[in-house]
């Protein structure tokens, strides 16, 4: 008798074991790892799903066994690799192997299959019906022409009923079958035959560095650092060309919100249907149907955000990271992974080869490069050879010269310049909404969501206040909630009043706005840059979503509004973010053969990253951030854990914590341990629950780990958890 090793779905700590299965003797040829199973579970004998991660001759446990009920599929959903990352996954993240199987593959939905209507039976016994002047001989004339018709089109598009369609299968002249349909939410089949563009001899040295490592054994990671506009997507192209050439696989990692239909037409053009594509808006069975594609060898290349990164390819050539800076890398979901991490580990299990690729790259990541961690390749030239100019606008003077607009009157002056040269305007500000929060004038109140400890945003279009964390709407009150007067007032900017304020000052422009709150729907994406592409707007409004992975030729101004916001955040990281920002979406601007202009309005024009950023001073920026990290003690310096305590009772969650920093000091034992906290979370309250957390910083990331969980197992077994949940993140890309 063989037995099954498996891991059930079931993702609590409590049951994140290995259990034993008696595989039936009518299932011993065709069970294999990797596959998923039904089996009895619990006490009750509760049918489960679970995952074979093993099969044995002998169990390693004398309990009796139970026999696995069915199998659900008929090939394996995991590879050997892919379970030994997972096991990899389970003790780096603090999560179950559960939750990391779960993470790996998308939601398993089925085939979708659609029924087509074929001719069947003898022709003289069609042709006995054809010789008639009815509906039935009209189906048999239309299917004679085709080699099949859908069962909808014969019903929608040809108006025949299904008692005409019953009868002729009665009859035997036709027969009606499920074929699969791929869901596929891109054309791959139809690529777009343009001009093949050569790599320029900068491009080629980047290339050919990279190429020459796809058979090396002792693989480095390559760091790209390439300004805005120097081609590093011809760049990441070629690369995929030689691995697919050598018959290897690729796996191309862009932000969610680069995730464009101009990006993604790109590598379909080059690469036709090899290329398949996942993304958050997609349904559950078409990214089902784009795993499948790559698990089955219909496809060769995967593009997406950082699930991807597990694209169930054999044999992976090379994984690619564009903005490797992104903080959206890191997930904040359990498992809370980081793509650039799976792709290492990837490296060693595959010996595939990793490019991060960023013109405003991660400190981290540049100083690892530095270091001799990775190697460090540049692309410093924009294909056009023209970086944009980049001015900074005090907005203190502006407040001196009586102008009380969001825009400059420099920036009003550009705007206007460039509608009268037919070109295109890009406005940028990282926060929706029309005004962010609702005050009374008289008494101060603050209209608050109940349920988490932030303002409300007053969005216009709606005339709502919303929540954006728990998603909550409530109306505009007429009168303060606290003191009954009349002076409720809007205060604050975002991406709607911006819009508004546009539309005010440059009444014939079309102007577009593309933040959360635009596109909802499923393909406003698409429709809003296909619009602004077109030429059919000529202001672009929008959040980070537009400062990134685009290029508009006609776009020759971008006006970022208020470039302070992201400086003003308690995070140990504010001034690389704000520098990338700038950076990214200054890179929007003067891409094709007019020169760029970038106005960059900020109460804080001596503030080293903005006057770095307006330089377009990366090295510079480095130099100043990397002494303030060695002097602070931050990563790289260092690495820090984050332990988030939540519950609806703030009083236990507070108590426990302190125990928690209790038990951290204890354990300490004079080791190279500090911490911070306990405090409260940034945003301390979400969907009704209450968060705090402590920070704990060490030099050794496995050593730091080990103490952390370590202390989290003490607290588990002597403290009352019940109602509390623990979240651990690990080096996050902010501080919650």
């Amino acid at each position: 008798m063989k037995y099954a090793e498996i891991v059930t779905e079931i993702r609590a700590r409590e049951v994140n074991n290995v259990f034993f299965y008696k595989i039936p003797e009518a299932m011993t040829e065709e069970l294999m790892t990797g596959m998923r199973v039904s089996v009895p579970f619990g006490r009750g004998n509760r049918i489960t799903l679970g995952y074979v991660i093993g099969i044995s001759d002998e169990p390693k446990t004398s309990a009796a066994l139970k026999e696995i009920i069915d199998i659900k599929d008929r090939f394996p959903v995991f590879s050997k690799e892919r379970i030994e990352l997972a096991r990899w996954m389970e003790k780096k993240y603090y999560c179950t192997l559960s939750d990391c199987l779960q993470c790996i593959i998308p939601k398993i939905t089925g085939a979708k299959r659609i029924k087509y209507v074929f001719l069947d039976g003898s022709e003289d016994e069609r042709r006995a019906l054809l010789d008639r002047n009815n509906r039935q001989a009209e189906l048999l004339r239309l299917l004679e022409d085709r080699d099949g018709i859908s069962l909808d089109d014969i019903r929608k598009k040809y108006k025949i009923g299904g008692s005409t369609i019953k009868s002729l299968e009665k009859k035997g002249v036709i027969k009606i079958t499920g074929i699969r349909s791929s869901r596929d939410a891109y054309d791959t089949e139809n690529p777009n035959s343009g001009r093949k563009h050569t790599p320029t001899p900068d491009q080629q040295r980047i290339i050919d560095a990279v190429c020459e490592d796809l058979d090396r054994a002792d693989k480095k990671p390559f760091l790209l650092k390439g300004v805005t506009g120097s081609g590093k997507t011809l760049v990441y192209t070629e690369i995929i060309a030689e691995v697919l050439r050598r018959g290897r696989q690729a796996i191309m990692l862009v932000p969610e919100i680069s995730l464009t239909p101009q990006t993604v037409q790109r590598f379909i053009d080059r690469f036709g249907s090899l290329v398949t594509v996942t993304h958050s808006k997609m349904t559950d069975g078409e990214r089902y149907d784009q795993w499948e594609k790559a698990r089955s060898g219909r496809a060769s290349v995967m593009i997406g955000p950082r699930s991807a990164v597990f694209a169930p390819f054999d044999n992976l050539g090379v994984i690619i990271i564009d903005e490797e800076h992104e903080k959206t890398y890191k997930s904040e979901h359990t498992p809370k992974y980081d793509a650039r991490e799976i792709a290492l580990k990837l490296k060693d299990i595959y010996g595939a080869t990793v490019v991060f690729g960023s013109a405003t790259p991660s400190i981290d990541s540049f100083y690892k490069a530095k270091t001799g961690e990775y190697r460090l390749l540049e692309l410093d030239k924009r294909i056009n050879m023209k970086m944009p100019d980049v001015f900074s606008v005090d907005m203190r003077d502006e407040i001196a010269l009586g102008n009380k607009s969001i825009f400059s009157l420099k920036l009003q002056n550009a705007i206007r310049e460039t509608l009268e040269n037919k070109k295109q305007i890009i406005l940028f500000l990282n926060r929706r909404g029309h005004s962010t929060f609702v005050s009374c004038r008289q008494c101060g109140y603050v209209m608050t969501c109940e349920s988490c400890s932030v303002s409300y945003t007053y969005h216009s279009h709606e005339n709502r206040l919303m929540c954006h964390y728990c998603g909550s709407e409530t109306d505009v009150p007429k009168t303060c909630p606290a003191c009954g007067s009349k002076y409720i007032k809007y205060f604050g900017v975002g991406t709607e009043k911006i819009e508004a304020e546009a539309a005010r000052l440059f009444p014939g422009a079309r102007v577009l706005r593309m933040d959360m709150d635009t596109t909802k729907s499923r393909n406003s994406h698409r429709q809003i840059l296909s619009a602004f592409a077109e030429g059919r707007a000529d202001i672009l409004v929008g959040t980070q979503m537009i400062a990134k992975g685009l290029d508009f030729p006609g776009v020759t101004l971008v006006g970022i509004v208020a470039a302070d916001l992201s400086l003003n955040s308690s995070d140990y990281r504010a001034m690389e973010n704000t520098f990338a920002l700038i950076t990214q979406v200054s890179g929007r601007a003067g891409r094709a053969d007019s020169r760029g202009k970038v106005l960059i309005q900020t109460y804080m024009p001596e503030n080293y990253c903005i006057e770095f950023a307006r330089k377009n001073d990366y090295e510079g920026f480095y130099r100043e951030e990397i002494e303030f990290r060695r002097q602070m003690n931050y990563p790289p310096f260092s690495h820090i854990c984050v332990v988030m305590l939540v519950g609806e009772d703030e009083r236990k969650v507070i108590s426990v914590l302190h125990y928690y920093s209790t038990v951290l000091e204890y354990y300490a034992r004079g080791k190279n341990y500090d911490k911070i906290g306990p405090a409260a979370a940034a945003v301390s309250k979400i969907g009704g629950k209450y968060r705090h957390r402590i920070i704990v910083r060490g030099q050794d990331e496995e050593k730091l780990r080990n103490y952390v969980f370590y202390c989290l197992d003490i607290l588990k077994k002597k403290a009352d958890m019940r109602d509390i949940s623990v979240n651990v993140t690990m080096d996050p890309t902010y501080i919650p």
